[in-house]
């Protein structure tokens, strides 16, 4: 954000992500094809997760940790 001329921090990119994401996808139950991506919040000791409906290109979740058994409901 800092190149594009706007200096946001990420957690406020993340918090207006999960706020999106609440408003627009009332349930799951109608995506058909997911992204997943994690990154690490702090090197090797905590993680999120983003999940992505790719059809309609959109973030329906945000996660505050990482794993496969989160990711699968």
């Amino acid at each position: 954000m800092q190149r594009l001329g706007m200096p946001v921090s990420d957690d406020s990119i993340l918090r207006q992500l999960k706020r999106d994401a609440a408003a627009v996808h009332g349930g799951i139950a109608d995506v058909r094809v997911v992204g997943i991506d994690d990154w690490s919040w702090r090197r090797a000791t905590s993680y999120g997760t983003i999940l992505v409906d790719l059809e309609r290109r959109s973030v329906f979740d945000v996660q505050g940790y990482r794993s496969v058994d989160s990711a699968a409901k």
